[in-house]
This record gives structure tokens, C-alpha cells and sequence, in this order.
């Protein structure tokens, strides 16, 4: 059995400012208390995750993507490549430029996140289709820093008798939820924090585990949800169960940034390696905590 994880999703330039506490709307900060430089993009941190941790589980992590043909390109790759994830099948754009954030963390490690696409939005749909048919992964891992096509049509090529589970962590929310909902038919683990699940659901947010089911029930979705719960750890559904609440780690967080991206690919790696669900969240669940004690969006060891 395969225990290929494939990632199709995002790489971006981060830059990172620290600040003692985010601007409001209309304000400016014009102190920063540091500013750190790094390869980043929500596809390409899981699959850094899913790499980091698969090396101890027997699993091995491809990259589906788009980058330019420039030095924060190549940053990008070697970044994935130096833990161990195969980047051939990350496209080099010469018309676009790698895709860059810029993320604001301040003092209690929450953050805001502005992001340009560039060549990620150039990620075509026969070009994951294409990629995702040949590898046949284990687990192929999703989210919406791509065009959503692209996105459709990754999931469909695992295909119903292809055996790979899809996970789709269905972020950034785009302002329509609808053509997300429509996704979930392909979908076997859906990964959303309590904002995107209630938008999916059009529902307000979640505050309570109650209210959190309820959101759940109202999906139109045969697989299982695993809700992230930030600090206070997770919510695991699956069909014909009770409701598994994974509590949080108690750490000292210092940049939250990345920690859902971290939370997703050891989830995959996990269920790649034929972990229970519950299991596998309980594992990235503690991935994702460590990587809250360290400046930057990537897991440094499991």
C-alpha cells in the first residue's frame, strides 16, 4: 500500500513582522519589534509538515504547484526539497512571480495574513488533474490558496476507486461559499476552524461544542470533520460515532502562524500510515502545538 501524501496548494515568499499588538483599521504601527524572511504558502507548509513527520512513519510527501522563475521560487523549492519533499511537480512560471505574505504577529501570537497569489494563481486544473492521476497518493491533501478548479479537479482524479482519502482544509474562505459545498462530495476528511465551518454551513460561528455539532450536521458531507479549535484543540466527527474532542496543548505560543497548515499535514501523514482519525489528530494536534513555540509558519522536528 502506498504511503504517498501529495499536496496540491500553495508556495509563498513570507515576510514577517512582529508587533506588539495588531493595528486596528485606519491605524498605522510604525515600531516592529522584528521582521523575519521566509518560504512559506499554505500547500507548501503542509507538505513541510507532512515531510517533517512522515520521515519517522514511512511516508513520503510530493508538492503540486506553481512557483516563478525567481529567487523566491528557488528559495521555495530548496526549503521543501532540504526536508525532503519531492518537488517535480511544481510548475516555474517566467510570466508570474512566486506568490508572497506578509503576516503580522503581535506579542500573544495572533496574526493577520496578506497574500498575492502570483503563479500560484496560474495553477491550471489539467495540471492537477495530471499530476495527481499519476502519483496515486495514499492521502492528497487540499486548500483554496489555489484556484478552485485546479482544486475540483485534484480531488476528482483520485477518483472514486482510486483508494486515496482527499483531506480538504478549506482555506482561505472565499466570499461565496457555494462552490466549496460543492466540493464536499469528494471529500473524505474536511479540516475547517470554527469561521469556515460556519460560513460552510451558513451558520454564525461556533462558540460552543453544541453549536459546533450543529454546524456539522447541517453539511452536506458523507465523510468525517475534524474542527480545529485553535488553543482548545479539536472536534472530531465521524459517521456512526460520538463526537471526540481532542483538548489542547498548553504551551507558550509565540507565532500561532502556520499552526492550522502544521495541524493538516500530520493529519495526512497520519492517515497515510493507516492511523485511527482520532489518532492521527491527537498527533498533529501536539505537532501543531510545538510549532506555535517558534518564530515562523513551518514545523522544525515533530
Amino acid at each position: 500500500m502506498s504511503h504517498l501524501v501529495c499536496v496540491v496548494g500553495s508556495l509563498n515568499d513570507d515576510t514577517t513582522l512582529r508587533v506588539e499588538a495588531l493595528p486596528t483599521p485606519g491605524e498605522t504601527t510604525l515600531t516592529t519589534t522584528s521582521r523575519l524572511s521566509s518560504p512559506g504558502g499554505k500547500g507548501a507548509n503542509q507538505a513541510a509538515a507532512a515531510a517533517v513527520l512522515g520521515a519517522d512513519l514511512g511516508c513520503e510527501v510530493a508538492m503540486v504547484g506553481a512557483v516563478g522563475d525567481d529567487e523566491p521560487g528557488e528559495r521555495s523549492l530548496a526549503a521543501l526539497t532540504s526536508v525532503g519533499v519531492d518537488v517535480t511537480r511544481v510548475a516555474r512560471r517566467d510570466t508570474n512571480g512566486t506568490g508572497i505574505a506578509v503576516i503580522t504577529v503581535d506579542a500573544t501570537g495572533e496574526n493577520t495574513i496578506v497574500v498575492d497569489p502570483g503563479a500560484n494563481g496560474t495553477l491550471a486544473h489539467g495540471e492537477t488533474a495530471d499530476a495527481v492521476a499519476a502519483l496515486a497518493p495514499a492521502v492528497l491533501v487540499l486548500q483554496l490558496e489555489v484556484p478552485l478548479p485546479a482544486v475540483s479537479a485534484a480531488a476528482r482524479a483520485v477518483g472514486p476507486d482510486g483508494g486515496g482519502l482527499v483531506v480538504l482544509n478549506p482555506a482561505p474562505m472565499p466570499a461565496d461559499p457555494q462552490p466549496v459545498r460543492d466540493l464536499l462530495g469528494s471529500v473524505d476528511v474536511l479540516v475547517p476552524n470554527r469561521g469556515e465551518l460556519g460560513r460552510l454551513a451558513g451558520r454564525p460561528e461556533p462558540t460552543t461544542h453544541a453549536e459546533v455539532a450543529e454546524c456539522v450536521a447541517a453539511l452536506d458531507l458523507t465523510g468525517s470533520v475534524v474542527v480545529t479549535l485553535g488553543a482548545d484543540g479539536a472536534l472530531c466527527f465521524e459517521k456512526g460515532a460520538e463526537p471526540v474532542a481532542v483538548p489542547g496543548e498548553r504551551v507558550d505560543t509565540v507565532d500561532a502562524s502556520g499552526a492550522g497548515d502544521v495541524f493538516c499535514g500530520c493529519l495526512a501523514v497520519g492517515l497515510a500510515a493507516a492511523e485511527p482519525l482520532v489518532d492521527a489528530v491527537r498527533r498533529a494536534n501536539a505537532a501543531a502545538a510545538t510549532s506555535t513555540t517558534h518564530h515562523g509558519a513551518r514545523l522544525l522536528h515533530p
